[in-house]
């Protein structure tokens, strides 16, 4: 199955940073003394997954519109489901049956991702990681109906001023003497937060077409690409309220930045073998560390919730359940899928869609990104080539 490295590897520089963060807070007794700590920017992993599941959900159904006039939005949950769901079942089974759960309501919100509005004296540090996942479900429940009701012309305007109209209510939602949910943390709220996926979703229909894609990469030549990563540290550096647009609007930029650009160095690096596997096992990795990884003020007395055995074990969770778990209920998944529509039209390949065929280009030149056909592929590839998009994009957050 065709993957792109340089995603994955996005994916470990998320997916690390969130575990710096995670592992240095078992070092600090309270919160107010992390507070001063520069791991706590680790947090902000979340939202490199974030951008990349709404620019590659909708790069995808987009592919799909093009080639077929319409989503096989059916298939799209089934592959869905069987990406995300088995993992975390299994990870909650194993922490309800430790009776490590403090409530039924916080077992019941995370089967049923709601969890990300629970009040948190209802739940306890071990599902706290899980408010991500329920953002990323609401997105998946609304954005590929509203796409097929409005039809990318449309969805392209709708995506930009729901993003921006989300980014304005978190400015105001900060302003109120009370908030509408006063027990829930606001950074755990879809409402406060989906704005980290429609930005990558108005970033799609930047790149979608030949001439739109130059233009783009023309845009992200690498001294603006530098200047929009220079930007989005200082935006986290002094990260507020109206900081924290630019916070979501810019991750996605620099993550097709990378994509425009293969051959940059950073984009090689990103490519790199060790760094791309630690990308693939992301998502069962993020779900396992919370478990072991718990801050300093919950004291723990397990071996294996103390440095460096809580990471040692977190890795080797995460290991057993990509390969035990995760990549065998995709693959049954893609199966029912494809069994839904097996004349389901090809889409276009993003890798060498983004990367450029040199062959035939007859050069490479920096900013010209042509699109490819799927002339060529196997009635197999054909098939599974929505799956192929589908399965780089991420469903975990922090």
């Amino acid at each position: 199955m065709r993957r792109i490295p340089l995603l994955d590897g996005w994916r470990a520089v998320a997916i690390a940073l969130v575990l710096v963060h995670h592992v240095v807070q078992g070092f600090y007794s309270s919160q107010d003394t992390y507070a001063a700590d520069i791991t706590r920017y680790g947090a902000f992993g979340v939202d490199i997954f974030f951008g990349l599941s709404g620019l590659l959900i909708t790069r995808l159904l987009l592919e799909e519109w093009k080639s077929a006039g319409g989503f096989h939005l059916q298939q799209f949950y089934v592959r869905r489901a069987f990406r995300i769901l088995p993992p975390v079942f299994v990870f909650l089974a194993v922490y309800t049956t430790a009776g490590l759960s403090k409530s039924t309501t916080e077992v019941v919100s995370s089967l049923l991702f709601f969890r990300n509005y629970v009040p948190s004296r209802l739940t306890g540090f071990g599902t706290g990681h899980l408010w991500s996942l329920a953002v990323e479900e609401h997105f998946y429940l609304i954005w590929p109906g509203l796409l097929a009701l409005l039809g990318p012309r449309r969805s392209r305007h709708t995506a930009a001023w729901l993003a921006l109209g989300f980014g304005v209510w978190r400015m105001i939602e900060s302003q109120l003497a009370t908030p509408l949910f006063p027990e829930v943390p606001a950074h755990f709220r879809t409402d406060l937060r989906l704005d980290a996926l429609l930005w990558g979703c108005l970033v799609a229909f930047l790149l979608d077409g030949a001439k739109e894609r130059e233009h783009f990469a023309r845009q992200t030549r690498l001294p603006y690409w530098l200047g929009a990563v220079a930007l989005a540290i200082l935006c986290v550096r002094y990260y507020s309220p109206a900081t924290s647009i630019g916070v979501a609007l810019l991750i996605p930029v620099i993550l097709a930045g990378t994509l425009v650009h293969p051959h940059w160095w950073i984009s090689q690096a990103l490519s790199w073998g060790p760094l791309a596997w630690l990308g693939r096992i992301s998502y069962s990795l993020y779900l396992w560390q919370e478990l072991f990884l718990t801050p300093g003020w919950e004291p723990a007395s397990q071996w294996w919730r103390h440095w460096p055995w809580n990471l040692l074990v977190s890795l080797a969770a995460a290991i057993v359940s990509y390969y035990l778990v995760e990549k065998p209920l995709i693959r049954v998944g893609r199966r029912l899928a494809a069994g839904l529509a097996k004349d389901l039209p090809a889409g276009v390949d993003l890798q060498k869609q983004y990367s450029g065929d040199q062959a035939q280009a007859g050069r490479h030149q920096e900013g010209h990104v042509p699109a490819v056909s799927s002339s060529g592929v196997s009635d197999h590839g054909r098939r599974h080539r929505a799956a192929d998009i589908a399965e780089h994009v991420h469903d975990g957050g922090n």
